[in-house]
């Protein structure tokens, strides 16, 4: 009978990188590719995954992942922020910047009224088109969206297309302060004093400081009302007409 050979002492040899046991004739480590033997470069095998090296690279994904959310996820929940003051127009100051269809709509209702309020005509002429499409492709637009069409309308020079929209809002809420305001703010454009003066009228009889809190839009455009309410008062004094009990 032969004589059973003795496992040899290499058979026992752990990887000095992986500590992973390996042969004798083995040049490389199966697992982690560390050179075994004094003459060997290594091979760009790909090491495993294996002991603290996975944990480690684990612990990066991990990182990775939750500076997406935390610092990506925290930016498009920042309500957009004014560069300008509209006061003289109105944009939307609310937290709409949601990756949604309306979302989008918003996002480029405010680059249009920027871009037209600091008078940057090829700004205004790619984004004006562009939100006015994103809200007419919506499948339902709110009395707030409607309102940015207006006001869209009010910049594009169409104050008549302006009115038609306000005439939308006007019908489901007749003192809605928005619907009021952009009309007037129309009829202005459009030189019709007389038409004008009676919605500035109905909209100074309607602004009341708890009637401006009492719809989201309001609050939204919370900075642009008291603007115009201080547009509307002048508007009528200069034509001598007394905002007086307005």
């Amino acid at each position: 009978m032969s004589k059973q050979r003795k496992p040899s002492a290499s058979a026992h040899q752990k990887c000095p990188g992986c500590g992973a046991k390996y042969d004798a004739n083995d040049r490389f480590c199966r697992e982690c590719g560390t050179p075994l033997q004094g003459s060997a470069k290594p091979n760009g095998r790909p090491r495993g995954l294996t002991g603290l090296r996975a944990f480690g690279l684990a612990a990066i994904a991990l990182a990775v992942v939750y500076a997406f959310i935390y610092f990506g996820g925290k930016e498009e929940s920042r309500p957009q922020s004014q560069r300008i003051d509209f006061g003289d127009i109105g944009a939307s100051g609310g937290a709409t910047s949601a990756l949604s269809e309306r979302g989008s709509a918003d996002q480029l209702f405010n680059q249009a009224m920027y871009a037209y309020e600091t008078g940057d005509e090829a700004g205004a002429a790619q984004f004006i088109p562009s939100s006015l499409a994103a809200y007419r492709g919506l499948d339902t637009i709110d009395l707030d969206g409607r309102y940015h069409i207006a006001l869209l309308e009010l910049a594009a020079g169409r104050p008549e297309l302006a009115v038609a929209q306000a005439d939308t809002i006007l019908a489901e809420a007749p003192d809605h302060l928005l619907g009021l305001v952009v009309t007037a703010r129309a009829y202005e454009a459009l030189g019709q004093e007389r038409r004008a003066i009676e919605y500035y009228q109905r909209f100074l009889a309607a602004y009341t400081p708890d009637a401006a809190a009492t719809r989201t839009e309001y609050i939204d455009h919370s900075g642009a009302l008291p603007s115009r309410r201080d547009h509307a008062r002048r508007y009528l004094e200069e034509r001598g007409i007394s905002p007086e009990g307005q």
